[in-house]
């Protein structure tokens, strides 16, 4: 009896136990695993997160940094303000000299949420210095201007030479852009001249061209004789005297010595000892040294004739 007892405790016993360990391996032990999973990610996503806060926390001082220094080094200048016709006479006092035409007209005003703008539109006929010193001060001035759609042609006119009524060559540019004028800047992108920075003369671009690349380097066609200069080639050399050559042309008469311009070139030397005169002339680009002689013994034998001496040419190029 007493051993049918003892093993129905001992049964008892192990169902318990079996039980107790079933729940806290089956039911209680993968709850506390979830629960520590979950722990674990959660630890995960916050860690991610701070790293994240640290690289846009980084990105956001780059951009500071640089829209600090990009503040500090403002050298424009945006008016809360703009008066078009103060604009247009400032256009225009860069336009006084070297220039046949210059048209500019008021195509419209453009309104953002952090500044407005007007837009101009300009057309031009001018030397190319003009133009290049033009457009370099709407550039570099302390006002707004941009400028757009920048076109450059060539353009060859004549007009007449006061002092002679004679057609006088020019070689002018045609120029065109649209030109935007910027005002009205919220607080914090306008500044008053005052707080612009200063910018070193040697920072900015040359305020004068260096050439000319719309002059052709080689032409086909001379200019005209406009100042009605001695052109060796219409006239004869009649006479020496000491270092001044005399040439006629037609009904004009015509005293020259050294460094003296002639048509299309200059007097380089007059030497009366060999009775020559050496003139330099630049015809379309190509320079061409001329060696005139006067004939001593013809002129000596035609004193007294009505026949003109004509000199001898030799030509190096």
């Amino acid at each position: 009896m007493r051993s049918t007892y003892n093993t129905l405790l001992l049964l008892v016993c192990l169902l318990v136990i079996g039980g107790a360990g079933y729940y806290l391996t089956e039911v209680r032990q993968p709850e506390e695993l979830q629960k520590i999973d979950d722990t674990i990610q959660l630890a995960k996503m916050e860690q991610a997160a701070v790293s994240d806060l640290l690289v846009q926390q980084a990105s956001s001082k780059e951009k500071a940094e640089a829209s600090l220094a990009q503040w500090r080094s403002r050298y424009k200048e945006i008016p809360s303000e703009l008066n078009t016709a103060d604009m247009v006479l400032y256009l225009e006092s860069l336009t006084r000299t070297g220039f046949e035409r210059f048209d500019i007209d008021l195509v419209g005003r453009t309104n953002k949420s952090e500044f407005s703008y007007y837009t101009f539109k300009v057309d031009a006929l001018s030397t190319f210095a003009q133009m290049y010193r033009f457009v370099w001060h709407i550039e570099n001035n302390r006002a707004f201007y941009r400028i757009n759609n920048l076109k450059i042609s060539h353009e060859t006119i004549y007009k007449e030479n006061t002092d002679t009524q004679l057609p006088k060559r020019y070689d002018m540019v045609q120029f065109s852009f649209t030109l935007d004028a910027y005002f009205n800047a919220k607080n914090g992108i306008a500044a008053g001249e005052e707080e612009l920075m200063e910018v070193p003369d040697d920072l900015l671009p040359r305020s004068s061209a260096r050439h000319d690349s719309f002059h052709p380097l080689v032409r086909t066609d001379l200019p005209p004789n406009d100042e009605q200069l001695l052109d060796i080639e219409k006239a004869t050399l009649v006479s020496i005297v000491g270092n001044r050559a005399i040439f006629e042309s037609g009904d004009y008469s015509y005293i020259v010595t050294e460094g003296d311009r002639i048509y299309l070139g200059e007097v380089l030397n007059v030497d009366p000892r060999t009775a020559t005169v050496r003139v330099q002339q630049n015809k379309g680009g190509k320079t061409y040294t001329t060696l005139l002689s006067l004939d001593v013994e013809m002129m000596d034998v035609l004193k007294n004739s009505n026949i003109m001496a004509q000199p001898t040419t030799s030509d190096q190029q």
